[in-house]
């Protein structure tokens, strides 16, 4: 079993390596076709994703499908604390790279409540069939999650995919109850079936 910290370097080499081939980007599209389809993307008014940076899953698709659905995105910023503030997101919004070199919302953008965010999709470096999700390392999306009410979904291709748990866990990691896949949808305990 790998330390989150040998994990994270193994999954940086290993999706970096991947985004030099298409086989990423083709995976991402049928991922991203799947979370379109499913009953928890068509029953959310506003959706909260994050701008993703080359690593992470390409989310620029399902931004721009929610927005030509007319559906509200929000983005987060990143707070002291480690804390996230999620901000209305249009192509209109300005944004800025934050401390960490992620593209946020700048504070112009109005401000959502957790509770007004039906579907959270929820980035990461790796995830398992069991739910566990490995982080960049911040501790943000935990804290959020320990205390979001909402329907949660994460996309795996398959270098962010493991069947089984390779990394070490921690009592504050939080499970996520939905994985989206090439190989279909996997609901954890606690998650909700797609269909």
């Amino acid at each position: 079993m790998l330390s989150k910290q040998e994990m994270r370097q193994k999954q940086l080499k290993k999706i970096s390596a991947s985004t030099q081939h298409w086989t990423k980007t083709a995976a991402e599209l049928a991922i991203t076709q799947q979370v379109l389809d499913s009953a928890l993307y068509r029953q959310a008014h506003t959706i909260g994703l994050t701008f993703s940076e080359a690593v992470e899953f390409d989310t620029k698709p399902l931004i721009a499908a929610a927005l030509a659905c007319k559906k509200t995105v929000v983005i987060p910023r990143s707070l002291p604390g480690r804390q996230l503030d999620f901000r209305m997101f249009d192509p209109a919004t300005p944004v800025k790279r934050s401390k960490f070199g992620v593209f946020e919302p700048t504070e112009a953008a109005p401000s959502i409540s957790a509770d007004q965010i039906d579907l959270l999709i929820v980035p990461g470096l790796a995830f398992s069939a069991s739910g566990a999700r490995l982080g960049f390392g911040g501790g943000f999306y935990d804290r959020f999650l320990n205390q979001y009410t909402g329907a949660v979904l994460s996309c795996a291709e398959p270098a962010r995919f493991y069947s089984e748990l390779s990394w070490e866990t921690e009592k504050t990691d939080q499970q996520i109850p939905n994985i989206v896949t090439t190989t279909g949808w996997i609901s954890v305990e606690g998650g909700e079936s797609d269909a």
